[in-house]
């Protein structure tokens, strides 16, 4: 099993700016802006989300310190309370009501939900902890709590971007609208702490958002002069044990929804419209923290956050159950065959592959079913003073199947591998991706449609935004400046 040791590494004061035909290309600190050095890269937008852009997050009683208390009746009251802090505050403040039979009421029902909460806690013990420690130890972002860009997908048709900040905005840019233009900007003061968001499939403007209360699905119509839609371009959907919302994945058809929930069993299937729901038959204890469609729509992978994973046939919705032997999967894309799955777990630095065969794994017999086989070895290694690999904390495989992005959790490169499924699955290691001195990167996606190869986005911490292209070409869609760019390494 091959490992990171081949790997080339920039030249002290430059950085990776591409790569070309296998090779990749570097550039000085000083020209930072690869949008200027790549023709191609012109008429994407600049992105670079700095403090000052964020929205100021208000708590729960600033608002209140500007108004002047006012006698209301305790039914008036209380129902205010549920609205805006939710229904265990609401009971908390009916159990100190000088009515004794109110009070004694809600100290009953508060008891029962204790209760409840700690037979559920004994079965997940997911439950117990706050909602921002559960998405930050799960999520695909790295340091989820303390970055400023927290996820990023391109639309699967047009050449547009969303970004989620840590204020919980969700950002889109549109390279046909201009450099440094925010086309819209949707936030809601339910939608708190997002953790992932996809766009619909067969649609211009409509993008799901997920939370930790639920799911927005946002219309964002590209048409309209507002920047800012209202609420009556959203739709709220969410179940009360279903939360927080780790990961959701629209069908090919744009039709169906799919969310799992880190303290939830349940893996649902929305009928966003309708707002029906329907649950995956997956036995287990420990919550869902991943689902990806594959590219063809055919199979479903659904990941636990223990041991279990499953890949679902779309078709029957019957499943194959997968054991790890420690710890769970913590990321996992497929490739564009639509057959084969590359993921990797919470526990070692090791890149496993599994391929799919329909006629093979939806069957009784254990006997034909496929292994999971290491590929590559990601173990940290010293490169000329460059500390690369260790585990890993998300991966993104680009539309063709031909390029691998790795993103660690300790280290602060990214690897780019190409990747060959003929006549077995193998990664090349080609290209080391570094952000500039104190940045480290935080999430990583691939644009859909990119006429020149491949282009790789990264969220450092700094809140820049990077494109990497892989380009199959030869040197003129490049525009060189002198000394400062290199073609090939050291």
């Amino acid at each position: 099993m091959n490992n990171l040791e081949a790997l080339e590494v920039p030249n002290d004061g430059e950085i990776s700016l591409c790569e070309v035909n296998g090779c990749m290309q570097t550039i000085k600190y000083n020209y930072l802006d690869a949008n200027t050095c790549i023709d191609i890269l012109k008429t994407f937008p600049t992105l670079h989300i700095t403090r000052d852009m964020l929205h100021s997050v208000i708590s729960k009683g600033e608002g209140k310190a500007l108004f002047l208390p006012v006698n209301v009746s305790f039914l008036k009251q209380l129902t205010q309370i549920y609205y805006e802090l939710g229904l265990i505050e609401a009971l908390h403040i009916a159990s100190a009501h000088s009515q004794i039979l109110v009070s004694k009421t809600a100290s009953v029902v508060l008891n029962i939900l204790e209760y409840i909460k700690k037979i559920r806690t004994t079965f997940n013990p997911n439950v117990r902890h706050s909602m921002s420690n559960i998405i930050d130890q799960f999520s695909q972002t790295r340091k989820w709590q303390h970055n400023t860009i927290r996820c990023i997908s391109w639309h699967p048709h047009v050449k547009k971007v969303a970004i989620v900040t840590c204020d919980d905005s969700v950002r889109i840019f549109s390279s046909d609208i201009g450099n440094d233009t925010i086309s819209t900007v949707i936030r809601h003061r339910h939608q708190r702490n997002v953790t992932c968001i996809a766009w619909r499939y067969l649609s211009n403007s409509e993008i799901a958002v997920g939370h930790e209360n639920g799911i927005t699905i946002w219309n964002t119509d590209g048409n309209s002069l507002v920047s800012r839609p209202s609420i009556s371009n959203a739709l709220f959907r969410k179940t009360s044990e279903h939360k927080p919302v780790m990961s959701i994945a629209w069908s090919r058809k744009g039709d169906k929804l799919i969310s799992c929930a880190a303290c939830d069993n349940a893996i649902l299937v929305w009928d966003v419209e309708l707002n029906k729901t329907n649950s995956l038959k997956s036995p287990g204890s420990s919550g869902n923290i991943l689902v990806k469609w594959s590219p063809t729509g055919e199979k479903l992978l659904s990941c636990s956050a223990g041991l279990i994973f499953r890949v679902w046939d779309c078709c029957t919705w019957q499943s194959e159950k997968w054991s790890l032997v420690a710890g769970r999967v913590q990321t996992a894309c497929w490739l564009n065959d639509g057959a084969t799955l590359i993921f990797a777990t919470s526990t070692d630095s090791i890149i496993y592959s599994l391929t799919v065969k329909t006629d093979q794994v939806f069957t009784s017999n254990i006997e034909v079913s496929n292994q999971a086989l290491p590929i590559f070895d990601t173990t940290v290694v010293d490169i000329d003073g460059v500390i690369v690999g260790g585990l890993i904390q998300c991966m993104d495989s680009d539309p063709s199947g031909k390029h691998l992005a790795v993103l660690f959790q300790n280290t602060n490169n990214i690897v780019i591998f190409s990747v060959t499924s003929h006549p077995e699955i193998k990664l090349i290691p080609s290209s080391l991706v570094m952000g500039l001195p104190k940045e480290k990167p935080s999430i990583l996606s691939f644009l859909q449609h990119f006429e020149a190869g491949a282009c790789l986005t990264v969220g450092w911490s700094s809140g820049r935004i990077q494109y990497y292209p892989i380009i199959y070409t030869d040197l003129s869609a490049l525009s060189l400046m002198g000394d400062s760019y290199h073609t090939g390494n050291k």
